[in-house]
């Protein structure tokens, strides 16, 4: 005999329900935060094979304009956030690769993760991975058609570079190690928000390039907290020439004027 409930005790349940929810939104917070500092990003030369140089321009014709290649914060910046309540997931860790570029530019994960290779463009890609600055492959090459899904996984802890033979100026960062964290996006302006945070320390920390690039403290203690990331300079390679000083204007005159 199915058991029926009183309207007293039903708003008992409804009450109860909502002190709960209630009780447990007291204790979430937000964070905001800010990147400054993004002018100073700037991505690595990518050397052009030998059998692709007749297909594009590497030296000024007189008709088009030289520029530098420029960062894009949305794109190539990865925020990620330790701390308190941000569990150290080691689900699969997906990378949606669309227009030739993966997003973000850096990917984190914890070490032995499954990685998901997304390929959203229209175009089939054959990528493989190596490590940071080499060329040896960790992950061989294999084509991962348009639409569909490929899965790999990095042999140990450290900083890999996933490429493509289709496309040699494609590359992607993937960094793994401890302090996977929670992956959050910034918009155009350099802004990001995480919600539904407990009181506690927190950590956040920008990667460009694999590299991280800014690395702050904050507390969140019983309200919204906000907290900047200014982005430094790149760390000199190991053996690197310190740079050449400018010249002195009389100097660059001279130069120009053939003395």
């Amino acid at each position: 005999m199915a058991r029926r409930w009183s309207p007293g005790s039903r708003r008992w349940v409804v009450l109860t329900a909502l002190v709960i929810v209630s009780t447990a939104s007291a204790f979430a917070h937000d964070l905001r935060g800010t990147l400054t500092g993004a002018d100073a990003l700037s991505p690595s030369a990518r050397a052009t094979p030998a059998r692709w140089r007749g297909a594009f321009w590497e030296v000024p014709n007189g008709a088009l304009a030289i520029t530098a290649p420029r960062s894009n914060v949305e794109r190539d910046v990865a925020v990620v956030l330790t701390g308190a309540s941000v569990a150290e997931s080691r689900q699969p860790v997906t990378v949606p690769v669309e227009g030739g570029r993966c997003r973000p530019g850096t990917v984190l994960l914890s070490p032995g993760t499954t990685l998901t290779l997304d390929n959203q463009d229209l175009l089939a890609h054959e990528f493989y991975v190596v490590r940071a600055g080499g060329d040896d492959r960790v992950v061989a090459a294999e084509v991962t058609s348009s639409r569909t899904r490929r899965q790999v996984s990095l042999p140990s802890a450290g900083s890999y570079e996933l490429r493509d033979l289709r496309q040699p100026t494609f590359r992607c960062w993937l960094v793994a190690g401890p302090g996977q964290g929670r992956v959050l996006q910034p918009n155009a302006t350099g802004a990001f928000t995480a919600t539904g945070l407990e009181d506690g320390p927190y950590t956040v920390k920008a990667y460009f390039e694999g590299v991280e690039r800014a690395s702050a403290e904050v507390t969140v203690a019983g309200r919204e907290a906000s907290v900047t990331l200014a982005i430094g300079a790149a760390p000199a390679a190991p053996g690197a020439a310190p740079a050449a000083a400018p010249a002195a204007p009389e100097e660059n005159h001279r130069r120009r004027r053939g003395h």
